[in-house]
């Protein structure tokens, strides 16, 4: 990929200046001075580089087609420079926006050639994706036309909005439903969009679509994120990821369209909040465009039954969902034409999933009941009562709403929660936590230290050594993340030790729940939760490896150490 001129570069660098500038009070004389003096050197810069444009287009014809899109596009930034605005101070704004899309669009041309270059490393790739669309993010809603207010997001708040919806946590800061416009509210959901179906496995889609190669290196990028071992079964499960999310997602878009009429203010309205929840449902985010989440939907069977199931389908792995909707399939055809034909097995990951999530769901329902039905859930009906408490089971699987007020609930039902959080949804989907399936790994494995055998088992399947090391380490990085996170919170922040540590797991479990300090927190306490939900998004062993150095080849045998554990 070639690097951008130094004129294009120093006019971003500018932009980006400018724009957290007037970020820091946009109403402050000096900062209004600075701003523009920056947006003058900004038309200077663009004058001097659609002059080159031109010059090097007028030497050649092929130079001047490839100029022609950035010579327009400039001259439509000069040309809103010309016209006279009542609020000069956000039209400074947007023509910085607009300038720092022009060198990309002007640059991009083939995502081709620019997933090829960045994909040198999938984990290090991987992690730069995410890292990127959440800077991208952060930009965008730092622009006044997502916020109603006029202004955009500050820095930090808008760093902290981005990072939830891409790691599709929920987490918030600002009320989604108040503060942010019709178009920050789209934005926000195409970032979840993006965070739960993954960046570069969007961007391979799309150059499958337009029918482009897709070279070895992207391949085995994208064989790392999906975890599929066959490459000659990639484009397939590229093709079946992106059916199943987009597929998932309009059905209960069109069910819960029909759910939200009564609360809407018009169609559009309507059909806003039915495909903005269905977005943040299945892709496990938690974002709502209500100020109390779901809870005056508490006692409605269908809102609650359509974002449940959502929630379920997205924290099970489009893997695990793939090998489902076969294995039903098949079974059904049976059924229907009264033969024997193959039916495609539950593969071992599977079953483990499934009963893993069987197995919290039901425990997590009965628990949350037995220690709120008289107390948080106590104005509810018995029928309410326990529908809410599936609820919040089911929302613990990461996805973020809620129909109780989380803020009202006791000490023991925190910790039973963060317990929850903590393990997360399965490996391979939009959930995030330390995943069911190390959880399985790890529990079958003290059962066979505790039985005695050799071998740790699944199903009847040995699990390898290499399998269980490998959770054990999401285990202990899951562990440390969430006390290190604790421990520098509560150096900044004033509230309840497990209020503190009920937010650290839930940003690290991409959950979402809050007792309600999220507002509240310090700048310092942001920062570290942005972290936090980072990390949890991305996944431990992927910032592991991407950081990893390469092993050397030594030829050595060291002693065997006699070390007391146990």
């Amino acid at each position: 990929m070639r690097r951008l001129p130094v004129l294009t570069r120093s006019n971003l660098f500018v932009a980006v200046v400018a724009l957290v500038i007037f970020q820091i009070s946009p109403e402050h004389p000096g900062v209004i001075m600075v701003t523009r003096v920056l947006t003058g050197l900004l038309i200077l810069g663009v004058l001097a580089e659609t002059v080159v444009y031109f010059l090097r287009g007028w030497s050649g014809g092929t130079l001047f087609r490839e100029s022609l899109p950035p010579l327009l596009l400039q001259g439509a930034f000069l040309a809103m420079i010309a016209i006279q605005f009542p609020e000069p101070a956000v039209l400074l704004v947007v023509i910085r926006a607009v300038l720092l899309l022009l060198p990309s669009l002007a640059r991009t041309s083939r995502l081709s050639g620019f997933v090829s270059d960045i994909v040198t490393h999938p984990a290090q790739t991987v992690a730069l994706s995410f890292l990127l669309a959440i800077l991208a993010g952060t930009w965008l809603l730092m622009l006044p036309f997502t916020a109603v207010s006029g202004r955009g997001l500050s820095l930090i708040d808008a760093l902290f909005t981005a990072t939830s919806a891409i790691c599709v946590t929920g987490l918030i800061v600002v009320d989604t439903a108040t503060v942010f416009t019709v178009w920050g509210q789209i934005v926000i959901m195409l970032l979840i969009q993006v965070g739960g179906v993954g960046i570069m496995v969007l961007a391979l889609f799309t150059l499958t679509l337009r029918r482009q190669a897709v070279s070895v290196e992207s391949k085995l990028l994208l064989s790392y994120m999906i975890s599929e071992k066959r490459i000659t079964e990639l484009s397939g499960a590229l093709k079946r990821i992106v059916l199943i999310t987009f597929g998932i997602e309009a059905v209960g878009a069109v069910l819960l369209f029909f759910f939200f009429q009564p609360v809407a203010h018009n169609t559009g309205h309507q059909v806003l909040l039915a495909v903005f929840h269905a977005v943040s449902a299945f892709c496990n985010a938690g974002f709502a465009l209500f100020t109390t989440s779901l809870e005056q939907f508490h006692g409605h069977a269908g809102i609650n039954t359509v974002v449940i199931t959502l929630i379920i389908a997205g924290g099970i792995s489009f893997g695990v969902l793939t090998n489902l909707f076969q294995f039903v399939r098949d079974t059904l055809r049976n059924i229907v034409s009264g033969r024997r034909s193959r039916v495609t097995r539950l593969t071992v990951n599977s079953k483990t999933v499934l009963l893993a999530t069987v197995v919290l769901l039901t425990s997590g329902l009965f628990l949350f009941y037995a220690l709120e039905f008289d107390k948080a859930l106590s104005p509810y009906g018995t029928g309410q009562q326990y529908l809410a408490a599936l609820f919040q089971s089911v929302t613990l699987r990461t996805a973020g709403f809620n129909t109780v007020p989380i803020d009202q609930l006791t000490t023991g039902t925190y910790i039973m929660m963060m317990v929850f959080m903590f393990v997360g949804g399965a490996s391979g989907s939009t959930a995030g936590g330390i995943k069911v399936n190390n959880a399985a790994v790890i529990l079958s494995y003290v059962n066979a230290t505790r039985r005695g055998r050799g071998q740790t088992l699944l199903f009847g399947h040995a699990v390898g050594v290499r399998q269980t090391a490998t959770a054990f380490t999401v285990l202990l990085f899951g562990i440390v993340s969430v006390v290190v996170g604790t421990f520098l919170m509560s150096l900044t922040e004033q509230a309840e030790p497990i209020r503190i540590v009920f937010e650290a797991v839930s940003a690290f479990g991409t959950v979402g729940l809050s007792t309600g300090i999220t507002g509240d927190l310090t700048w310092q306490g942001r920062i570290i939760i942005t972290v936090l939900m980072f990390i949890g998004r991305v996944g431990p062993l992927t910032l592991l490896a991407a950081t990893a150095t390469p092993a050397k080849r030594m030829n050595l045998a060291y002693p065997s150490a006699d070390v007391a554990v146990g």
